[in-house]
């Protein structure tokens, strides 16, 4: 059985292949975060043993064969770049995903996200935009580059309207670390529960 893990972070569970790129993940597959924590140049909460990753850039072709894959879990990731690069990289998935495979995406959900601003003065507004304030300087420029701010977020609508158009049907809203892929207790984060939108979908539409 083959599962991946895209944009996977620190956060895996056995027997998954983690995929992820960029410079923070570099500094957590060769065990170098906690250098950058002490420097000053990243927070004490990125402090995290890394699991195995390879570095896949998943905006471009996935690395495996076609239809070879049987889960692809996905969490947090796609708000991060723009639709049409979000849309890319799922019907990458779709194509590397087995005819009863399951893809399951976690976003955070805008209608959540509003009903809170609207109700808390002090809930985190981060995913309006990034502070770019609290980073001036070069030391600022240099935190920067450890950062991926949002680029997209979507409802439940939008957000199965991507998956649509990106191939895949049986679209199904599910709960926290609720669903047919595996693993969910260690893979769906008790941080990410409050405003997640836990979507799964099959693909070869």
């Amino acid at each position: 059985m083959v599962k991946i893990n895209l944009g996977s972070g620190p956060v895996s569970a056995p027997g998954w292949k983690n995929y992820d790129w960029g410079l923070l993940p570099i500094l957590g597959k060769y065990r170098l975060t906690s250098i950058f924590i002490r420097g000053g140049l990243l927070p004490k909460t990125y402090d995290s043993k890394w699991p195995k990753i390879d570095l896949v850039d998943i905006r471009k072709i996935l690395p495996d064969e076609d239809g070879s894959v049987d889960y692809i879990y996905c969490s947090h990731v796609l708000e991060h770049f723009e639709k049409n690069e979000a849309i890319n990289i799922l019907k990458e998935c779709n194509r590397v995903l087995k005819n009863r495979g399951v893809i399951r995406i976690v976003l955070p959900d805008l209608t959540k996200i509003i009903r809170y601003y609207e109700n808390s003065d002090k809930f985190n507004r981060e995913y309006f935009g990034f502070d770019k304030d609290l980073y001036v300087g070069i030391l600022g420029k240099i935190k920067r580059l450890f950062i991926r701010g949002h680029e997209w977020m979507y409802d439940v609508n939008s957000a199965k309207e991507m998956l649509k158009l990106s191939g895949f049907e049986n679209i199904q809203v599910c709960s926290f670390r609720k669903g047919q892929v595996p693993n969910l207790e260690v893979l769906d984060i008790m941080a990410h529960r409050k405003i997640g939108l836990y979507l799964e979908a099959g693909g070869k539409n």
